[in-house]
Order: structure tokens, then sequence, then C-alpha cells
């Protein structure tokens, strides 16, 4: 790892990456913000995405605004607009938008961060945490850790940072983020020291120094600004009346009939999900915004009956990463509990043998194997699947470290392989790890 790469950076390289859409066909041409009779709702999309791609934040709203008034009811639309006034550092515009977004039907990752960071910026600290506690199945866990902590929750972002970091697969942007978060902690010393694993001593300094000067409570619009590598607009006045979402008209309703979660609209389909960045500034001015749900304090989780001994919920309310967790394996999701990382396979097989024989939770659950080159050495990572969203795999991994275990929830790897195995004999053990 070059550490000069990190020299330069500072705390206006901590912004929300999404990879944008890539603009193709002809040239960004004005007459794409012309009138919406003139234009389909497509190519000011287009222009709002050149718009943006060439920092002319007033050309995209302008665009993204028209695209809005052409299809009221479009997620992607909504998302975009969110994204536009993000990058122009409108958030009491982009609050409504996103908000619009959710409301809608979109679920998307780097939605429901951005109207957190946003909601944390208007000092909507809880609201944003409930927001990302109730969606917690649907963001990964570093972007879940460091929205945490700018929420005003750095004990929690220090947590799951924490966890994340022992993957082999952690970069120095996990690290970074990590040193971050302990600073919104107050734990200055360990900041400095969790900089320092990819910083120049001086550099680290300097970084921790200049999170110091946003660190203070009232400061979170400038460390939401400065996260996104946004300038503030103060004269903000909020999205245009004219563009605000109008209910569609109720349906009849049948007495007591069951409520629904999703409205019909199916999302729109982002290039890639938020992700946290801690170390490198990205081209693209601001994150592909894009919305949230109705109001996160009413939110309310409505899912299908499961199996009694699937899931144990306590009487109280509890956000999603404090779900009891009775293993059942029958889950699809794409979350995986990491157990550790070894030399290879066979190492990996006997290390589950030695956990499943004295932990029934483990042994009843699929295992899966997949590779990871670190620094030119190759591991075999040993994981858990078969839960049916993240909380459920947060859930397991505390059960384990209850146990003295360690873990952490990952998403799984695309060359992840199920294994076969079980106690019924004991693996030959090996003569050297």
């Amino acid at each position: 790892m070059k550490r000069t790469a990190f020299t330069k950076a500072a705390i206006s390289s901590l912004i929300v990456g999404t990879t944008m859409v890539g603009c193709t066909g002809a040239a960004f041409r004005p007459s794409a913000i012309a009138p919406q009779r003139e234009n389909s709702a497509d190519r000011l999309a287009i222009a709002t995405q050149k718009a943006l791609a060439d920092h002319d934040t007033g050309r995209a709203i302008a665009a993204a605004e028209a695209a809005v008034q052409t299809a009221p009811r479009d997620v992607g639309y909504r998302q975009l607009l969110g994204r536009a006034y993000m990058a122009a550092g409108r958030f009491a515009s982009a609050e409504t938008a996103l908000t619009d977004a959710m409301t809608l039907g979109s679920k998307d990752a780097s939605t429901i961060v951005s109207l957190a960071l946003v909601q944390a910026a208007l000092g909507k600290n809880e609201a944003a945490r409930q927001l990302l506690g109730a969606n917690a199945d649907n963001v990964p866990a570093g972007d879940y850790g460091l929205a945490m902590a700018m929420a005003g929750d750095p004990d929690e972002g220090v947590r799951i940072l924490s966890e994340m970091i022992h993957d082999p697969s952690a970069t120095a942007r996990t690290r970074q983020n990590l040193a971050y978060a302990y600073a919104l902690a107050g734990r200055w010393k360990d900041a400095r020291v969790m900089a320092g694993f990819d910083l120049e001593p001086l550099a680290a300094n300097q970084r921790v120094a200049q999170w110091a000067q946003t660190a203070a409570p009232g400061a979170a619009p400038q460390r939401v600004a400065a996260l996104m590598g946004v300038t503030i607009d103060a004269a903000d006045a909020g999205q245009p009346v004219a563009l605000a979402l109008a209910p569609e008209t109720a349906p009849v309703q049948m007495a007591q009939a069951a409520p629904v979660e999703e409205v019909s609209s199916p999302p729109a389909t982002e290039a890639s999900p938020a992700e946290m960045a801690a170390v490198e500034p990205i081209a693209a001015p601001a994150p592909v915004i894009q919305a949230l749900s109705a109001p996160v304090s009413e939110a309310v989780r409505i899912a299908a009956p499961r199996p009694a001994a699937t899931l144990r919920r306590s009487a109280a309310p509890v956000g999603a990463h404090q779900v009891a967790f009775r293993p059942a394996g029958k889950g699809n999701s794409h979350w995986v509990v990491q157990l550790g990382a070894y030399d290879n396979n066979a190492i990996a097989k006997e290390k589950w043998y030695a956990m499943a024989r004295s932990n029934s939770m483990i042994a009843s659950l699929p295992v899966v194997t997949s590779q990871i080159t670190v620094n030119g050495a190759t591991y075999a990572r040993l994981a858990l699947s078969g839960f049916d969203d993240r909380a459920e795999a947060v859930a397991l991994c505390r059960a384990i470290k209850t146990r003295r275990g360690q873990c952490f929830v990952r998403e799984n790897a695309p060359d992840a392989a199920p294994q076969r195995w079980a106690l019924t004999a004991r693996p030959r053990q090996l003569a050297s790890r």
C-alpha cells in the first residue's frame, strides 16, 4: 500500500460515494432542460447527470425538477432530484426529495444513508438513527457504522466498524472511517492511532486536527457538508411547492384489512449501492441521492409470519440490530457471519469442526467458504449463511460473542462455495497451520 496516496486526503474527502450512471450518447444540449412538453423525462434525467458530472448544480437542479414535474411518481427522478439538491448543499430540499422517493417505494442503500446524513445535518439525529435501524437489512455494515456515528451514536459506529477491520478484506477506507468514528466519540488517542495505520505521522495529526474543528455538537451541518464535499446553501428555501408529492387516491379498504408495506411503484435501479469513502475523494460532485420513507418515528416493519423457532423478539420494540436469534438456516439473504480466515480450506474445516462441536448454533447453519488475497497471500474465509436478513446475522454473531467467540457480519462473496460439512466424523488433525 502506498502511503503517499493518502497524504493529500482531508476531511473534505470523506464523502458518500455512489457511482453515477454513465451519460451515453450525444453531448449535453441546453435544450434538454426546456419545458417538459418538448422533452421526455428520460432526456431530462440524462441532462441532470451530465450537469452533475460538469459540477453545474444550477443546471442539474433545473433539469431534475423538470423531470419530476414530467413524471411526479417516478422514484428514479425523485432520487436524481435529491442528488442534485445535495450537490448544491440544499439539505432541506434534499430531505424532501429523498423522503418522497422512499415514500414511492425506494429501498436503495444509498437513498437510506443519504437521507440519514441529511437529517443529521438538519439536527434530526433521532429520526436518522431510527431510519438506519429500521433499514439495517439493506445498508452495508460499513455505511451503517459511519452513518450512525454521524447521526449522534458514535459508539455504535465504533462497534460496527471495529468488527469490520478484522476481515482480511478491510481497506484503508475502513480503517479511516473507524478513526473518524473514534473522533466523533471523543476518543482522540484511538483516532490518532487508527489514522496512523495508513497515513504518515504528520498527515495523521493533520487529519485528526481537521476532525476536531467540526467535532462540536452544533457543527453537524459542517460535518455532513465536509463528508459529502459540498458547500451549504444557507438560502435554501426548500423544494418548490409545485413538485410536492400528491397522495394517490386511497383505494376502498375492507374492514380489518391488513396494512400494506410497500406501494406498487417499483424502485429505480442505481448503478451501485452507497459506499462510505474516507480516503480519496471521488470525481462525482455529490452522492447519488435517493429517497426516504414516511416519518421514520412511525415506521413499522410488516413481515410474513415465520415459524416460532426462527426468531424470538422481545416484548418491547427493538432495533434491527437488537434481534434475539435462534438459527433456522432457511434464509436466502446475502448476509453471512464470518468466523475466521485461514491459510487453506482444510484448516477452515478443522476450525469449523471445533466451533460447531461446542456450539449447536454454528453446527445447525449452512457453511460457505470463499477465497481472498491480501498482500499476495490467499486466505480461506469461513462463514455461516442461511439468514433472512442482516438483523438475523447480527443477532447470531452477538450470541457467538456472548460465548467468547469471534465473528462479524458481512455480505457474501460472489465466489462463495457451500460446504457439506457435518459432525459425523472428526477431520484429520493437521500437523501445522
